[in-house]
Parts: structure tokens; sequence; C-alpha cells
């Protein structure tokens, strides 16, 4: 077997191209019209520091007492996410344009309110002082509280009889 050759790059020495000045050495002084220049030492510089939007925090944002001042406006797509959800360990709520959701630490939702239709959805309890309303259904249409119509009624009803009816049933 041939013994294999190597092969070494060859090094081409650097030329100026046609008139062109050859670059000068910044490594020791020159004297160019009865003048000496040297190279001269680069101080350090300073990494610039960080800036602060100082308007804003002072002026929409109390850092001290962690509040809101002023009124924020956000994007067509923008919304707020109070806390992170992670299962079995803490829950979320968001603020979107479409409505709100909370969820619990199970994963549930707790309570929805959509944006578009108003509809609102509560797993828990809702306790008010009082509350003015048109028409409560309880149950799967088995009591009817209708006090929105021109005759108010309340109706209760065994399958798809009524057997309770208080007012004018028409």
């Amino acid at each position: 077997m041939p013994k294999e050759k190597i092969y070494y790059p060859q090094t081409i020495d650097n030329q100026p191209l046609p008139n062109q000045v050859e670059e000068a050495s910044f490594a020791t002084s020159q004297t160019t019209g009865n003048q000496t220049f040297s190279t001269q030492k680069i101080k350090n510089q300073k990494i610039p520091s960080k800036r602060v939007a100082v308007e804003l925090l002072s002026s929409a944002l109390n850092t001290k007492t962690r509040k809101i001042l002023v009124e924020f406006e956000f994007t067509e797509h923008g919304a707020i996410q109070v806390g992170k959800y992670e299962n079995g360990a803490s829950g979320d709520l968001r603020f979107t344009p479409n409505g709100l959701t909370a969820r619990n630490q199970s994963g549930i939702t707790t309570f929805a309110i959509d944006g578009d239709t108003g509809n609102a959805v509560f797993k828990g309890s809702i306790q008010s002082g009082s509350l003015i309303t048109g028409q409560v259904i309880v149950g799967n249409n088995t009591w009817i509280i209708d006090g929105d119509s021109d005759h108010p009624k309340i109706i209760l009803y065994k399958g798809d009889v009524p057997q309770i009816v208080i007012g004018d049933p028409n």
C-alpha cells in the first residue's frame, strides 16, 4: 500500500492592492510632519446602567404601597392573569375581552362571566342583601317565580303539570 501523501497549506504574504497604502502598525510610535504619534491605552468603560421607566412608576404605580394608581388600557388581545394554575397547588383568575374566569387548585371553574352574553356561572353560593330580577327558574323548570310579566306569579311543577299556582296563571 502506498504511503499517504500529506498536504500543507501554502503561505501567501499580504500585498497591498494597487494604489493602496500599506496599513500602519500601531504597535510603535510614528513620526509624521515633525510630530510623533504613539498608541494610547483606552480607558476602561463602565457598563451602562439599566434604565427604569421612572415616569410610569411614579405616576401610575406606587411601588411602596403596591397599588395601581391610574387606569390602564390593554391591546385588543390583552388580558390579565392573576396567579398561576398548578394542579393541586394553586388556582388562577383571568380577565380577558371575552369575560372573566376563575378556577381552583383542582382545575374546576368556580365562576365565569361571559363578556359577550352576560351569562354567569357560579359553583358556590351566592349571597346578596337584595336581588332585583325578572324571572327566576329553580331546578329543571320545577319552580318558576315570574315577576317580570304583567301578571306576576309563582308556579311549582310536578313533571309538566303545575301543582301550585300563586297569582294569575295566564
